[in-house]
């Protein structure tokens, strides 16, 4: 779709004000608020206040101005700054992803935010329309997503007209139920959003959270002195309250983000849509897919749940990218015919190969290894401020004769971090016998498969046509104990796929097979 105007398109007016994103204008807000609210009579600062909003609104003003656009059926251009000047060029072959964003306040207005991601987008989108008129932004969408796979024929003129009937429709692959997605909230990570947004509020309130604290303990100890009951049970209520606000929190955010959460099927390609008041919509050609995770906590597999991840090489980290591409929650059950539409080349799932049982034994070191990084320091500061008394005594002794006398003078003080230390050791074994259970690979024509996790299990699947490299690496332990790791570069900030710890006859295998795939997609292998 051609732009218009000679130097390219600018974005909706509206761009003006609905273009800055809401935490920005919280930001910019707070410090005035609190001047005006500060202000007593006659004083100036609402003035200033206003002087200064009207400056940022000329600046803003001039933003769109300069801003300008364009695509050609080839690029992308964008030329954008007041005093200084920026263009970027984005070829559409290299596009990798695009997202057609739509909070509350755009659907009302009727525009929407495009964002582009091509293989370099680590850190945020490569280019970020927000916002352009809906007719736009669609049309924009609808030319950047190529309908011809790679190294395919470019269809003739008699079946041109059929293949862009059959590129309009759309299948729905799955559709999650408003249950599935509070259930989601409540079972994995999604928790964490209370504590975030509590957090949050409490910036916002800056000096005043010691005594909003304090007010909320003075709250419950009335509370126990009216009631007559016990302090435990006081506490305890006030436990149960706080969950009770942490569920109810990550319930709403979680169900007007992700409910109506549906995947289609266009094509080539896959989209994702999500959003109740505001909508998201992201588009993944399916030829783009780079690696498909999915990843269960022990609640979830108890359930027959998991959540899937799709990593393309556009997905970027920065601006919400990792949290573009996942489906909350897949039964067992759905999960085949999911796979069969993100990998179209699977042919079913090859049976894991279990790892040795000397792969527990790595685990278990690699745990305490992590575990004595940090318990040494902890256990010596212990250990200095329990000798200090000591330190001023008119003889000191000299320190391992001070620390016998310690323990010989109070012996029970020590019997704590004994139990401590032992009961963490005695944790990261199970943990370890938990990893190893969960340790596995398999590889065949077409993908590459490895789980991993103690608790957490994930299962990661690559297309071998996508790898960009194949490692297989021996350290001097591995080598005791007959093992090796592999690992399948991968392109994009989704991570590679790591066969850790297998047999070294698996992983010689595993390596040359993957290896002889990467070098005909002229990529690279290495052995260390």
């Amino acid at each position: 779709m051609p732009s218009e105007g000679r130097g390219g398109s600018r974005l909706h007016p509206v761009s003006v004000l609905v273009g800055v994103p809401l935490i920005q204008i919280v930001r910019a807000l707070i410090v005035p608020a609190f001047a005006v609210l500060a202000g007593g009579p006659g004083d100036r600062t609402p003035l200033l206040v206003l002087v200064i909003l009207g400056a940022l609104l000329g600046v803003r003003v001039l933003a769109w101005q300069r801003f300008r656009w364009s695509f050609d059926g080839e690029v992308v251009r964008v030329e954008q700054g007041v005093l200084s000047r920026s263009r970027r060029v984005v070829d559409a072959e290299r596009v990798q992803q695009v997202e057609l964003d739509r909070p509350f306040v755009q659907r009302l207005l009727g525009v929407a935010t495009l964002r582009i991601e091509t293989a370099g987008s680590d850190a945020g989108p490569e280019v970020e329309l927000r916002v352009l008129g809906l007719a736009e932004a669609l049309a924009l969408r609808e030319a950047l997503q190529p309908r011809t796979p790679v190294g395919a024929p470019a269809p003739d003129a008699g079946t041109a007209d059929e293949q862009a009937g059959d590129d309009a429709r759309e299948e729905v692959v799955l559709s999650l139920p408003l249950r599935r997605v509070a259930l989601a909230s409540v079972t994995g990570a999604q928790l964490l959003l209370a504590p975030a947004l509590l957090t949050g509020l409490l910036q916002l309130v800056g000096d005043r959270t010691e005594e909003l604290i304090d007010a909320a303990i003075a709250w419950l100890v009335e509370l126990q002195s009216s009631s007559g009951a016990p302090e435990a049970r006081t506490w305890l209520f006030g436990a149960v309250a706080v969950v009770v606000v942490a569920l109810a929190t990550t319930l709403v955010v979680s169900v007007m983000r992700d409910g109506a959460f549906v995947v289609l099927r266009r094509g080539d390609d896959l989209i994702l849509r999500r959003g109740l008041l505001g909508t998201r919509e992201s588009t993944v050609p399916l030829r783009r897919v780079q690696v498909v995770r999915i990843t269960a906590n022990p609640l979830r597999r108890a359930l027959g749940v998991a959540a899937v991840r799709i990593h393309s090489a556009g997905g970027s980290a920065g601006g919400g990218g990792d949290r573009r591409a996942v489906i909350p929650l897949v039964t067992e059950d759905e999960l085949p015919r999911l796979l069969a539409d993100l990998l179209p080349a699977l042919d079913g799932v090859p049976t894991l190969r279990p790892h040795p049982i000397a792969a527990r034994r790595r685990a278990l070191l690699r745990r305490v290894r992590g575990l004595t990084s940090w318990l040494v320091p902890t256990t010596a500061v212990w250990v200095l401020l329990a000798l200090a008394p000591d330190a001023t005594a008119a003889s000191p002794l000299p320190l391992p004769d001070a620390m016998l006398a310690l323990l010989a003078r109070d012996g029970a003080a020590w019997s704590v971090p004994l139990v401590v230390i032992a009961a963490l050791l005695a944790l990261q074994s199970v943990l370890a016998h938990l990893e190893h259970a969960a340790l596995g690979h398999a590889s065949d024509a077409h993908v590459v498969i490895a789980r991993t996790g103690a608790l957490t299990h994930v299962r990661s699947i690559a297309p071998i046509a996508r790898l960009q490299g194949v490692t297989h690496r021996v350290s001097w332990f591995q080598a005791r104990r007959d093992l090796a790791t592999v690992r399948a570069h991968v392109a994009g900030p989704g991570g590679d796929v790591v066969v850790l710890d297998a047999a070294a006859a698996d992983a010689q295998r595993l390596q040359r097979v993957l290896g002889e795939a990467a070098n005909g997609t002229g990529a690279r292998s290495t052995v260390g």
